[in-house]
Protein backbone atom coordinates (compact mmCIF):
# COMPACT_ATOMS: atom_id res chain seq x y z
CA UNK A 1 0.00 0.00 0.00
CA UNK A 2 1.49 3.29 -0.88
CA UNK A 3 0.18 6.39 1.10
CA UNK A 4 -0.41 8.98 -1.70
CA UNK A 5 -1.69 7.75 -5.57
CA UNK A 6 1.21 7.02 -7.98
CA UNK A 7 1.35 9.31 -11.64
CA UNK A 8 1.65 7.90 -15.11
CA UNK A 9 -1.75 5.46 -14.54
CA UNK A 10 -5.14 5.29 -15.02
CA UNK A 11 -7.83 6.00 -11.98
CA UNK A 12 -11.71 6.64 -11.31
CA UNK A 13 -12.08 9.51 -9.57
CA UNK A 14 -15.69 11.03 -7.80
CA UNK A 15 -15.97 14.63 -6.47
CA UNK A 16 -16.89 15.20 -3.09
CA UNK A 17 -18.97 18.61 -3.48
CA UNK A 18 -19.60 18.38 0.13
CA UNK A 19 -16.34 18.70 1.41
CA UNK A 20 -15.40 21.30 -1.13
CA UNK A 21 -17.01 23.88 0.57
CA UNK A 22 -17.83 22.74 3.62
CA UNK A 23 -14.49 25.15 4.79
CA UNK A 24 -17.12 28.26 3.89
CA UNK A 25 -19.20 27.78 6.84
CA UNK A 26 -22.11 28.46 5.07
CA UNK A 27 -25.44 26.10 5.27
CA UNK A 28 -26.81 27.10 1.96
CA UNK A 29 -23.56 26.24 0.26
CA UNK A 30 -23.49 23.10 2.08
CA UNK A 31 -27.47 22.35 1.26
CA UNK A 32 -26.83 23.26 -2.27
CA UNK A 33 -23.54 20.85 -2.40
CA UNK A 34 -25.43 17.76 -0.99
CA UNK A 35 -28.22 18.52 -3.55
CA UNK A 36 -25.56 17.43 -6.39
CA UNK A 37 -25.20 13.82 -7.50
CA UNK A 38 -21.45 13.32 -8.66
CA UNK A 39 -20.71 10.23 -10.77
CA UNK A 40 -17.88 8.42 -11.64
CA UNK A 41 -15.60 9.47 -14.07
CA UNK A 42 -12.18 7.75 -15.82
CA UNK A 43 -9.31 9.61 -15.77
CA UNK A 44 -5.30 9.76 -16.75
CA UNK A 45 -3.15 10.84 -13.54
CA UNK A 46 -0.38 12.79 -15.42
CA UNK A 47 1.46 14.69 -12.99
CA UNK A 48 1.56 14.52 -9.19
CA UNK A 49 2.20 18.33 -7.91
CA UNK A 50 3.48 17.34 -4.70
CA UNK A 51 2.62 19.87 -1.69
CA UNK A 52 5.28 21.72 -0.25
CA UNK A 53 4.50 20.52 3.52
CA UNK A 54 5.54 17.83 5.82
CA UNK A 55 3.83 15.67 7.73
CA UNK A 56 -0.05 14.48 6.80
CA UNK A 57 -1.32 15.62 3.17
CA UNK A 58 -4.97 17.41 3.29
CA UNK A 59 -5.26 16.44 -0.14
CA UNK A 60 -2.85 15.58 -2.93
CA UNK A 61 -2.51 17.49 -6.45
CA UNK A 62 -2.66 15.76 -9.45
CA UNK A 63 -2.76 17.09 -13.28
CA UNK A 64 -5.55 14.65 -14.92
CA UNK A 65 -6.60 14.29 -18.73
CA UNK A 66 -10.20 12.97 -19.33
CA UNK A 67 -11.09 10.17 -20.76
CA UNK A 68 -14.37 9.80 -22.31
CA UNK A 69 -16.46 6.69 -23.29
CA UNK A 70 -17.40 7.82 -26.81
CA UNK A 71 -15.67 10.25 -29.49
CA UNK A 72 -14.95 13.99 -28.89
CA UNK A 73 -18.11 16.01 -29.80
CA UNK A 74 -16.81 18.98 -32.27
CA UNK A 75 -17.62 22.52 -31.08
CA UNK A 76 -17.44 25.21 -34.07
CA UNK A 77 -16.76 28.04 -32.02
CA UNK A 78 -13.98 26.38 -30.15
CA UNK A 79 -12.29 25.25 -33.18
CA UNK A 80 -13.04 21.31 -31.64
CA UNK A 81 -13.10 18.70 -33.87
CA UNK A 82 -14.43 15.13 -33.16
CA UNK A 83 -10.79 13.58 -34.23
CA UNK A 84 -9.27 15.74 -31.56
CA UNK A 85 -9.14 12.44 -29.59
CA UNK A 86 -6.76 9.59 -29.21
CA UNK A 87 -8.49 5.54 -29.17
CA UNK A 88 -7.26 3.34 -26.29
CA UNK A 89 -6.86 -0.32 -27.45
CA UNK A 90 -9.05 -2.49 -28.13
CA UNK A 91 -11.03 0.51 -29.29
CA UNK A 92 -9.99 1.59 -32.79
CA UNK A 93 -12.33 4.09 -33.74
CA UNK A 94 -11.40 7.49 -34.75
CA UNK A 95 -12.97 9.73 -37.62
CA UNK A 96 -9.49 9.83 -39.32
CA UNK A 97 -8.32 6.35 -38.51
CA UNK A 98 -5.51 7.39 -35.86
CA UNK A 99 -3.75 4.46 -34.16
CA UNK A 100 -4.81 3.47 -30.51
CA UNK A 101 -2.67 3.24 -27.98
CA UNK A 102 -1.28 0.07 -25.82
CA UNK A 103 -1.88 0.00 -21.85
CA UNK A 104 0.04 -2.22 -19.47
CA UNK A 105 -2.07 -4.65 -18.45
CA UNK A 106 -4.19 -4.80 -21.56
CA UNK A 107 -7.36 -1.81 -20.91
CA UNK A 108 -10.58 -3.50 -19.39
CA UNK A 109 -13.02 -1.54 -21.51
CA UNK A 110 -13.27 -1.04 -25.43
CA UNK A 111 -14.65 2.03 -26.15
CA UNK A 112 -12.55 4.64 -24.10
CA UNK A 113 -10.57 7.62 -25.90
CA UNK A 114 -8.00 10.12 -24.54
CA UNK A 115 -9.88 13.60 -25.02
CA UNK A 116 -7.12 16.22 -26.55
CA UNK A 117 -6.88 19.17 -24.76
CA UNK A 118 -8.67 18.47 -21.37
CA UNK A 119 -6.06 18.59 -18.77
CA UNK A 120 -7.01 19.81 -15.76
CA UNK A 121 -5.66 20.06 -12.31
CA UNK A 122 -7.95 17.84 -9.15
CA UNK A 123 -7.03 17.09 -5.68
CA UNK A 124 -7.25 14.06 -4.09
CA UNK A 125 -8.86 12.87 -0.88
CA UNK A 126 -6.32 10.75 1.91
CA UNK A 127 -7.27 7.13 2.34
CA UNK A 128 -6.24 5.92 5.92
CA UNK A 129 -5.86 2.33 4.78
CA UNK A 130 -3.38 3.53 1.64
CA UNK A 131 -3.82 3.41 -2.29
CA UNK A 132 -3.19 -0.24 -3.76
CA UNK A 133 -1.23 0.98 -6.69
CA UNK A 134 -0.21 -3.02 -7.70
CA UNK A 135 -3.10 -2.96 -10.06
CA UNK A 136 -3.25 0.37 -11.46
CA UNK A 137 -3.09 -0.13 -15.50
CA UNK A 138 -0.37 2.68 -17.11
CA UNK A 139 0.13 3.21 -21.02
CA UNK A 140 3.15 1.41 -22.77
CA UNK A 141 5.78 3.52 -23.35
CA UNK A 142 5.85 3.74 -27.27
CA UNK A 143 1.70 4.50 -26.01
CA UNK A 144 2.80 7.22 -24.27
CA UNK A 145 4.56 8.84 -26.96
CA UNK A 146 2.37 8.57 -29.74
CA UNK A 147 -0.24 10.09 -27.30
CA UNK A 148 1.54 12.97 -26.28
CA UNK A 149 2.52 13.36 -30.17
CA UNK A 150 -1.30 13.38 -30.88
CA UNK A 151 -1.93 16.24 -27.95
CA UNK A 152 0.73 18.34 -29.76
CA UNK A 153 -0.86 17.89 -33.22
CA UNK A 154 -4.30 18.87 -32.07
CA UNK A 155 -2.90 22.01 -29.98
CA UNK A 156 -1.30 23.04 -32.98
CA UNK A 157 -4.60 22.50 -35.11
CA UNK A 158 -7.16 23.98 -32.96
CA UNK A 159 -4.56 27.24 -32.04
CA UNK A 160 -4.27 27.83 -35.89
CA UNK A 161 -7.69 27.17 -36.52
CA UNK A 162 -8.80 29.88 -33.91
CA UNK A 163 -6.19 32.09 -35.10
CA UNK A 164 -7.98 32.24 -38.60
CA UNK A 165 -10.97 32.99 -37.01
CA UNK A 166 -9.39 36.06 -35.43
CA UNK A 167 -9.97 39.71 -37.27
CA UNK A 168 -6.38 40.55 -39.12
CA UNK A 169 -5.43 44.04 -37.64
CA UNK A 170 -4.80 47.09 -39.56
CA UNK A 171 -0.93 46.61 -41.03
CA UNK A 172 1.85 49.20 -39.04
CA UNK A 173 4.15 51.07 -40.64
CA UNK A 174 7.49 49.70 -40.45
CA UNK A 175 8.85 52.84 -38.45
CA UNK A 176 6.05 52.13 -35.63
CA UNK A 177 6.39 48.28 -35.29
CA UNK A 178 9.83 48.76 -33.16
CA UNK A 179 7.60 50.61 -30.51
CA UNK A 180 4.53 47.83 -30.32
CA UNK A 181 5.28 45.06 -27.50
CA UNK A 182 4.14 41.37 -29.47
CA UNK A 183 0.72 40.30 -29.30
CA UNK A 184 -1.04 37.08 -29.46
CA UNK A 185 -4.38 37.86 -31.78
CA UNK A 186 -6.41 35.22 -29.83
CA UNK A 187 -5.40 35.15 -25.76
CA UNK A 188 -3.15 36.98 -24.00
CA UNK A 189 -0.25 35.19 -22.31
CA UNK A 190 0.72 35.09 -19.34
CA UNK A 191 4.94 35.46 -17.88
CA UNK A 192 5.48 31.70 -18.89
CA UNK A 193 4.35 31.75 -22.42
CA UNK A 194 1.64 30.25 -22.03
CA UNK A 195 -2.17 31.27 -22.77
CA UNK A 196 -3.75 32.62 -20.15
CA UNK A 197 -6.46 30.32 -18.32
CA UNK A 198 -10.49 32.31 -18.21
CA UNK A 199 -12.65 32.05 -15.61
CA UNK A 200 -16.00 29.68 -15.16
CA UNK A 201 -18.80 30.83 -17.46
CA UNK A 202 -21.09 30.62 -15.15
CA UNK A 203 -23.78 30.01 -17.71
CA UNK A 204 -22.46 26.98 -19.61
CA UNK A 205 -19.92 24.50 -18.95
CA UNK A 206 -15.89 25.47 -19.69
CA UNK A 207 -15.47 22.29 -21.60
CA UNK A 208 -13.58 23.29 -24.26
CA UNK A 209 -12.20 27.04 -23.15
CA UNK A 210 -8.33 26.77 -22.77
CA UNK A 211 -7.10 23.85 -19.87
CA UNK A 212 -10.54 23.68 -19.27
CA UNK A 213 -9.83 24.11 -15.36
CA UNK A 214 -11.93 26.58 -13.60
CA UNK A 215 -9.15 28.37 -11.59
CA UNK A 216 -6.05 26.34 -13.22
CA UNK A 217 -3.13 27.74 -11.12
CA UNK A 218 0.32 26.13 -10.30
CA UNK A 219 0.24 24.31 -7.20
CA UNK A 220 4.02 24.14 -5.97
CA UNK A 221 5.43 20.95 -7.61
CA UNK A 222 9.12 20.90 -6.39
CA UNK A 223 9.64 21.46 -2.58
CA UNK A 224 12.96 22.88 -1.28
CA UNK A 225 16.06 21.25 -2.31
CA UNK A 226 17.63 18.91 0.08
CA UNK A 227 19.48 21.49 2.57
CA UNK A 228 16.64 23.24 3.16
CA UNK A 229 17.11 26.52 1.11
CA UNK A 230 14.62 28.33 -0.55
CA UNK A 231 11.87 26.33 1.93
CA UNK A 232 10.63 29.62 3.97
CA UNK A 233 9.91 31.36 0.21
CA UNK A 234 8.45 28.50 -0.67
CA UNK A 235 5.51 28.41 1.77
CA UNK A 236 5.08 32.35 1.64
CA UNK A 237 4.66 31.50 -2.04
CA UNK A 238 1.88 28.69 -1.21
CA UNK A 239 0.09 30.88 1.44
CA UNK A 240 -0.02 33.16 -1.04
CA UNK A 241 -1.79 31.45 -3.56
CA UNK A 242 -4.10 30.57 -1.28
CA UNK A 243 -5.19 34.24 -0.05
CA UNK A 244 -5.71 34.61 -4.06
CA UNK A 245 -9.08 34.92 -4.70
CA UNK A 246 -9.21 33.67 -8.56
CA UNK A 247 -6.63 31.06 -8.44
CA UNK A 248 -7.08 29.83 -5.03
CA UNK A 249 -6.70 25.28 -5.21
CA UNK A 250 -10.68 25.85 -3.57
CA UNK A 251 -11.37 25.67 -6.86
CA UNK A 252 -9.92 22.27 -8.04
CA UNK A 253 -12.53 19.36 -7.70
CA UNK A 254 -11.59 17.46 -4.57
CA UNK A 255 -12.07 13.91 -5.47
CA UNK A 256 -11.97 10.67 -4.28
CA UNK A 257 -10.12 8.29 -6.25
CA UNK A 258 -9.32 4.36 -6.98
CA UNK A 259 -6.15 3.23 -9.25
CA UNK A 260 -7.88 -0.17 -9.69
CA UNK A 261 -10.24 0.91 -12.66
CA UNK A 262 -12.00 -2.92 -13.44
CA UNK A 263 -13.03 -3.14 -10.09
CA UNK A 264 -14.30 0.28 -9.27
CA UNK A 265 -16.50 0.91 -12.50
CA UNK A 266 -18.37 -0.69 -15.42
CA UNK A 267 -17.54 -0.18 -19.00
CA UNK A 268 -21.61 1.36 -19.08
CA UNK A 269 -21.04 3.31 -16.05
CA UNK A 270 -18.23 5.61 -17.55
CA UNK A 271 -19.50 8.89 -17.61
CA UNK A 272 -19.32 11.33 -20.37
CA UNK A 273 -16.19 14.42 -19.46
CA UNK A 274 -18.89 17.10 -20.21
CA UNK A 275 -21.01 15.91 -17.38
CA UNK A 276 -17.66 15.98 -14.83
CA UNK A 277 -17.13 19.79 -16.04
CA UNK A 278 -20.75 20.79 -15.42
CA UNK A 279 -20.53 18.73 -11.79
CA UNK A 280 -17.21 21.34 -11.12
CA UNK A 281 -18.94 24.36 -12.59
CA UNK A 282 -21.53 24.15 -10.34
CA UNK A 283 -19.29 23.51 -7.04
CA UNK A 284 -17.19 26.81 -8.05
CA UNK A 285 -20.46 28.73 -8.46
CA UNK A 286 -21.69 27.82 -4.99
CA UNK A 287 -18.65 29.35 -3.65
CA UNK A 288 -19.29 32.50 -5.45
CA UNK A 289 -22.21 32.92 -4.53
CA UNK A 290 -21.28 32.14 -0.55
CA UNK A 291 -18.63 34.74 -1.00
CA UNK A 292 -20.89 37.07 -2.81
CA UNK A 293 -23.21 36.76 0.25
CA UNK A 294 -20.73 37.02 2.82
CA UNK A 295 -17.69 38.85 1.49
CA UNK A 296 -16.17 38.11 5.64
CA UNK A 297 -15.95 34.65 4.75
CA UNK A 298 -11.94 33.76 5.07
CA UNK A 299 -9.91 32.39 2.22
CA UNK A 300 -9.34 29.09 2.33
CA UNK A 301 -6.40 28.22 4.67
CA UNK A 302 -3.42 26.95 3.41
CA UNK A 303 -1.90 23.62 5.04
CA UNK A 304 0.19 23.96 7.56
CA UNK A 305 3.87 23.15 7.75
CA UNK A 306 3.43 20.84 10.79
CA UNK A 307 6.67 19.40 10.76
CA UNK A 308 10.16 20.65 9.93
CA UNK A 309 12.82 18.38 8.42
CA UNK A 310 14.74 18.73 11.76
CA UNK A 311 11.62 17.17 13.63
CA UNK A 312 10.87 14.62 11.14
CA UNK A 313 14.49 12.87 11.40
CA UNK A 314 13.64 12.72 14.95
CA UNK A 315 10.32 11.63 15.04
CA UNK A 316 12.18 8.68 12.79
CA UNK A 317 15.03 7.84 15.05
CA UNK A 318 12.40 8.00 17.81
CA UNK A 319 13.48 10.95 19.73
CA UNK A 320 11.64 13.98 21.01
CA UNK A 321 11.24 17.07 19.63
CA UNK A 322 13.97 19.41 20.89
CA UNK A 323 12.87 22.41 22.81
CA UNK A 324 13.62 25.40 20.39
CA UNK A 325 16.84 27.75 21.83
CA UNK A 326 16.85 31.32 22.73
CA UNK A 327 19.26 34.00 22.97
CA UNK A 328 19.33 35.32 26.27
CA UNK A 329 22.14 37.55 27.13
CA UNK A 330 21.80 38.21 30.90
CA UNK A 331 22.59 34.60 31.00
CA UNK A 332 25.39 34.11 28.71
CA UNK A 333 27.23 37.01 30.74
CA UNK A 334 27.02 35.29 33.77
CA UNK A 335 27.99 32.20 32.43
CA UNK A 336 31.11 34.09 30.99
CA UNK A 337 31.91 35.31 33.82
CA UNK A 338 31.67 32.14 35.92
CA UNK A 339 33.80 30.41 33.15
CA UNK A 340 36.50 33.32 33.64
CA UNK A 341 36.26 33.12 37.30
CA UNK A 342 37.02 29.32 37.47
CA UNK A 343 39.88 30.16 34.72
CA UNK A 344 41.51 32.66 37.66
CA UNK A 345 41.09 30.81 40.38
CA UNK A 346 43.96 30.50 42.91
CA UNK A 347 43.71 26.36 43.90
CA UNK A 348 43.76 25.10 47.26
CA UNK A 349 46.94 23.80 48.58
CA UNK A 350 47.01 22.09 51.79
CA UNK A 351 48.97 23.08 55.00
CA UNK A 352 49.92 20.18 56.70
CA UNK A 353 51.40 21.02 60.64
Amino acid sequence: MLDYPDDQSFAVIRMDPVAMVRHLDDPEALKAAEALSPQSYLVYLDGHNRLPIWGPKPWYSFDIHLIGPCLRPAHNEQCVTADMCTPIYPNQDHPAGRAPVHTEPPFPFDNCHFWSRTKMKVRVCPRTEGFDWDVTTHLSSKGEQMWRHNEICDEVKQTAAERALQPQPDPVPESCASDLAPTHPGRSLQADGSAETPLVDDDASSLYSDSVSANSCSVMSDIASADGSGYEDTMMEWRRLFADPVASPEFHPLCHLWGDIASNIKQDEIANPIHFLEERDAVVRIIREARARNPAILPMAAPEDADSKATLTLKWLGREKPKPKRFRPLKFIRKVRLHVRTLFRIPYIPVWP
